[in-house]
């Protein structure tokens, strides 16, 4: 069943069309991968569908196109602006999406009350408490705050800053817990623009893993081909103004699209010819003997539905990157790198030898100090110990995901004029390279968007020459095709290459080591991304071998899930207790006004062995506590 139905959508800026004649429905099994060059309008037909965006008319047909969603159809929505609370807290913000059930929940605690305090509307409040509590347990009332716990975990938000406020935050922090809320939600069709943002790898798996098990539709807007890949049963690509929809994965979109332009090359180069056939006839006897056959031909010619030409001549950036000099075998040597700010250790005992040719791509979960380690061999940072030793003849060409080496309020001709000895007439040429053309090259690099301060540090970079590339997340903000580009260059180059990214497809692709970091140290894996997976499965195997038993693994396996279920159980009996012994403490204070002795006696009785209930429930919780978390290690 379509959820949602597209017709001839329409829209413009400035007189410009950005997208014409898009047509397309969403079913309630669909998994949605938007890919498109950045600019062509992917984020601006997202907001269409959610009518944040008008539907404008068609200036060719004067025909407005149209959107039908089916009724009530509930969308999450994800997009690069964060909406959050910032006075929350993380924890409070997420259990907001469950709002009504808390409140059912306060309900069903008050009736728990009644049904032996209001003896003469006993029945009613029973036929209530049925009610609420079976529509609470079909909505998985009792879980909400396991879900709540699982998905912060999950995209790799660390239980210390559950109670901070979203404010304290940082900005990819921010947009974690804003994922977060829009997965608990979990809408009919779920739209995420560039998701997998300020994820680190674990938490892009944990996604992943999400997504394939997600029994309803989504969109997801991504420049992660990897990403893309695992989740998706189909692509539209916005190019050449208009939508198309392709069956299959990412990589069965690459091969679908190859067999597309092959034949649709053909039927154009087919059509050309006739056209050019037709031109000639026309022109040759437009005035002879022939002229009526002429201008039958031209009206053919002027009612004809010519094709447009298949292959979009796309701008592309020249990106090559050449060096100078040849360097020492060992380019770079880190030895025994310990750093932390604030009393928080970051990492230590962080070894590692480059050598010459080498291309290693640095991971670890966020926080980790991935980029730190990156900007202490540029002086940036200086580490609390270690050494950081760099070897002679070598020459450090740097890419800042941050671009804090770009001069804001620089324009992009100034930037490469204040860095380079260079003519404006061949600082003009280099920008046309990298498609800032005319007045382009006069904004001001603040003013720029993340991919185009990307191309002006890439511009610098390449007019450097440097023989050992550093660089930290250099495929944010670049689309699909400019990453493309970007690895091609990056194979070509003779140099050394040191990466932090998050991108595995780029992993894959460029780099031949994995150097992965925690916070007691690091590993080297020799080989590609793939190599690095195949790896650490080993170890993982190798680790449970020596260990445990299939069988004890299971016994312990189950172990552990009977400890969660009492963990949680308890945790919702304590509740319960604190909330019966709230109430006792209502009924002595009434009491008290009266000063009725005796009932106050009987309350106070209650009170104090309530007190004991709590206090062996809440040892009971600790111990389950412990014993969970060592299990957990065991595992």
């Amino acid at each position: 069943m379509a959820l949602l139905n597209v017709n001839n959508l329409y829209k413009g800026f400035s007189g410009e069309t950005l997208f014409r004649d898009i047509t397309f429905s969403i079913d309630e099994k669909d998994r949605i991968g938007v890919i498109g060059v950045n600019g062509a309008g992917k984020s601006t037909l997202i907001k269409m569908l959610l009518e944040l965006e008008g539907n404008d008319v068609d200036p060719r047909t004067n025909l407005r196109g149209s959107i039908s969603k089916k009724g009530n159809l509930k969308i999450g929505y994800l997009s690069q602006n964060i909406n959050l609370n910032k006075e929350n807290k993380v924890f409070d913000e997420m259990m907001g999406v469950f709002s009504n059930l808390k409140k059912d929940y306060e309900r069903i605690q008050e009736l728990n009350l009644l049904i032996s305090t209001d003896l003469d509307n006993f029945d009613n409040h029973m036929e209530e408490l049925a009610k609420l509590s079976t529509s609470y347990e079909q909505a998985e009332g009792y879980a909400i705050e396991y879900k709540v716990k699982q998905i912060l975990i999950g995209l790799s938000l660390p239980e210390d800053i559950w109670k901070n406020k979203i404010d304290d935050l940082s900005g990819g922090q921010q947009s974690r817990v804003a994922l977060g809320k829009i997965l608990l939600e979990e809408p009919e069709l779920l739209i995420l623009d560039e998701p997998t943002n300020h994820l680190d790898l674990l938490a892009i798996e944990w996604l992943e893993k999400f997504l394939k098990d997600y029994t309803k539709a989504f969109m997801v807007i991504s420049h992660d081909r990897y990403f893309l890949d695992n989740i998706i049963n189909r692509v539209f690509e916005i190019e050449g103004k208009t939508l198309k929809a392709y069956k299959g994965n990412f990589t069965d979109y690459v091969i679908q699209k190859e067999a597309y332009l092959s034949g649709a090359v053909k039927s154009f180069e087919k059509e050309q010819d006739k056209i050019k056939k037709m031109e000639e006839f026309v022109r040759r006897y437009k005035a002879g003997q022939k002229c009526k056959q002429a201008r039958g031909r031209q009206k053919m010619l002027d009612r004809m539905d010519k094709m447009d030409d298949p292959i979009i001549s796309l701008r592309k950036i020249k990106l090559k990157f050449e060096t100078d000099r040849v360097s020492v075998d060992q380019v770079l040597k880190l030895k025994n790198l310990k750093m932390g700010f604030d009393n928080k250790k970051l990492f230590e005992n962080v070894d590692l030898t480059v050598y010459k040719g080498d291309r290693i791509g640095i991971i670890g979960k966020n926080g980790v100090g991935k980029s730190t380690i990156l900007r202490i061999v540029n002086g940036l940072e200086k580490q609390l110990s270690g050494d950081v030793i760099v070897g002679d003849r070598v020459e450090i060409g740097y890419y800042d995901q941050n671009h804090q080496g770009l001069h804001m309020e620089y324009t992009i001709l100034e930037e490469l004029l204040h860095n380079f000895v260079l003519s404006d007439e061949e600082a003009r040429t280099i920008a046309g390279g990298f498609l800032f053309s005319n007045d382009d090259v006069d904004k001001k690099i603040k003013s720029l968007s993340g991919g185009e301060k990307a191309r002006v540090a890439f511009m610098k970079l390449i007019l450097e020459k440097p023989n050992f590339l550093i660089l930290d997340e250099p495929t944010n903000h670049l689309d699909i095709y400019s990453r493309e580009i970007l690895e091609e260059a990056l194979e070509d180059y003779d140099g050394t290459i040191l990466v932090v990214s998050h991108d595995r497809y780029f992993l894959e692709s460029v780099v031949n080591n994995i150097y992965e970091v925690d916070e007691s140290g690091a590993k080297l894996f020799k080989g590609d991304y793939e190599e690095y997976l195949s790896q650490k499965n080993n170890i993982k195997l190798k680790n449970e071998e020596a260990g445990l038993n299939y069988e004890e693994q299971k016994k312990l396996r189950n172990r552990l899930s009977s400890l969660e279920k009492k963990y949680e159980n308890l945790e919702k009996e304590i509740e319960k207790l604190e909330l019966e012994k709230e109430e006792l403490e209502k009924e002595h204070e009434k009491y008290g006004k009266i000063n009725d002795i005796d009932a106050l006696i009987e309350i106070q009785n209650k009170i104090e062995n309530k007190d004991i209930e709590i206090f062996e429930a809440m040892e009971n919780w600790e111990n389950t506590g412990e014993e969970l978390e060592h299990l957990k290690k065991d595992l």
